[in-house]
């Protein structure tokens, strides 16, 4: 029966307003159910890395690979004393990206029942860090590779990575290795450019340096425990920096905006892994491996 006149109206009023308000949270609470149980994995991730590499596709391909299999998350860690993240497994896809359908090859790598990464957004619960690579072909050897990494946790939240430090340092990882890549074939083009002649010698050399070692018991001997001592001390010389002044940070990826691993005090010895023009792959004594500016470090005295 409709409402009529001015009484019945005001009568109506507040069964109506009553009548709405259930409805409206009716609605809410199914959305709000629905939105839970069935989150839609995002295949438009803007928080991710591109960058253009200038390097043959097949090349770009098996550096991704492999790092892809390496079993390693980069730019991440569960625990202050373990500073690398190990466990994860190369996958066919991620459940957190869906299906790639745009152009190019997508390879992806996956750590489950992870505790609170580091350097994930908002990242306190127990779940899983998805990482994509698509890798694009853009002709004349060179490819458009895309990085995305994100870490879900057991409410289906999804938390990126805080200002690309994952993807920045599974990037460096992708680099060491095409530059690998890039050294082995100069190393094999120089050898087979050598003379017949010439590339027989070595082979020779040691056969000759052996008959004239002298023997233990030479009292004239040139090879003495010194000298052995001096060349070990040369080399440690090439291999071992140390760092110039306190705070130097110790990063994950070689980039000014990756985050900082660690504070390195003055005089700490670190042994070079990896040499790029203005960044160091390091590992301390106590194991922790980064990337560190080759400013901040100095020779042994």
């Amino acid at each position: 029966m409709a409402c009529q006149g001015a009484i019945a109206k005001a009568a109506c009023r507040p069964r109506m307003v009553s009548v709405f308000l259930r409805l409206s949270l009716v609605v809410l609470l199914t959305t709000s159910v629905a939105a839970w149980r069935s989150p839609k994995p995002r295949t438009d991730e803007a928080e991710g890395l591109v960058v253009r590499v200038e390097f043959p596709e097949a090349d770009v391909l098996k550096a991704v690979q492999q790092v892809a299999q390496d079993q390693i998350i980069h730019g991440t860690y569960s625990y202050d004393k373990e500073r690398i993240l190990y466990g994860a497994h190369s996958a066919s896809s991620a459940r957190a990206f869906g299906v790639w359908k745009n152009p190019g090859k997508a390879y992806y790598k996956t750590a489950d029942k992870i505790l609170s990464p580091r350097f994930f957004k908002d990242s306190e619960d127990i779940g899983t860090i998805s990482v994509r690579y698509v890798i694009q072909d853009e002709g004349t050897d060179a490819v458009s590779l895309r990085i995305d990494a994100v870490f879900v946790d057991a409410r289906n939240v999804r938390h990126p990575s805080v200002g690309s430090t994952v993807e920045s340092a599974e990037y460096a990882a992708i680099q060491t290795r095409l530059k690998d890549m890039q050294a082995s074939r100069s190393q094999a083009l120089e050898a087979a450019s050598q003379p017949p002649a010439q590339a027989a010698q070595p082979a020779a050399e040691p056969l000759a340096s052996l008959a004239s070692l002298p023997s233990a018991n030479d009292a004239g001997a040139s090879l003495n425990v010194q000298e052995l001592q001096a060349q070990v001390e040369s080399l440690r010389h090439q291999v071992f920096l140390r760092v110039k002044d306190p705070g130097a940070s110790l990063r994950s990826a070689p980039f000014e905006s990756a985050a900082s691993i660690s504070s390195l005090p003055a005089q700490t010895e670190v042994v070079i892994e990896v040499l790029t023009p203005y960044w160091y792959g390091v590992e301390t004594k106590d194991g922790h491996r980064g990337w560190i500016h080759h400013s901040q470090l100095e020779s042994l005295p």
